[in-house]
């Protein structure tokens, strides 16, 4: 064999054994941006589908907040105020996900249940809701005769079966209209 073809014979070796070399770590990657976007997509759908439970829920609340108001008063004034809300007496910061993990054990905050309907069956939420008050007055947002008092109410929803997949909290304010 000559130099030459044998320059040429170490040269194809060198590129087949970098090409040995190189292709299997390249589809490693590829085969782990797969699994990456796979694990991204399942946690957003989790958590979408708990931002849909907490939103249920959220309705729920408000409709019964309301009720309770109509037939007992402001929440603060009842005789036995609902286990889902919570006075000024105790300092309540439902923002952080610390709050939420020992809200049940500190008796801050009620949980429930909401199933939803998804493409596998129906999947279960536990739901934490508490209500608090803002401490804000209004004269002027009601009908004369009457004044506006608000209230926070806030919902956080976790998946049963994968608690791991993120969690969805919302958090709205309710205002009620009474008689001044």
């Amino acid at each position: 064999m000559s130099p030459r073809h044998a320059q040429k014979g170490a040269a194809l070796l060198v590129v087949i054994a970098l090409f040995l070399i190189i292709l299997p770590i390249a589809l490693l990657a590829i085969f782990q941006r797969s699994l990456q976007n796979d694990s991204f997509s399942g946690s957003y759908l989790w958590r979408a589908q708990a931002r849909d439970a907490a939103n249920q829920q959220m309705a729920a609340l408000r409709s019964t907040v309301s009720q309770t108001i109509g037939t007992g008063g402001l929440l603060e004034y009842q005789a036995s105020p609902p286990t889902w809300y919570v006075g000024n007496t105790q300092n309540v910061q439902p923002g952080s996900a610390s709050f939420w993990t020992g809200c049940q054990s500190k008796q801050l905050c009620q949980a429930t249940t909401v199933t939803l309907a998804n493409g596998t069956g129906r999947q279960q939420f536990q739901v934490l809701q508490l209500v608090t008050p803002t401490g804000v007055i209004d004269s002027t947002l009601c009908n004369p005769g009457y004044i506006a008092v608000f209230y926070n109410i806030w919902v956080q929803a976790t998946a049963s079966a994968n608690p791991a997949a993120g969690a969805a909290t919302t958090q709205a304010v309710y205002r009620a209209c009474i008689q001044s």
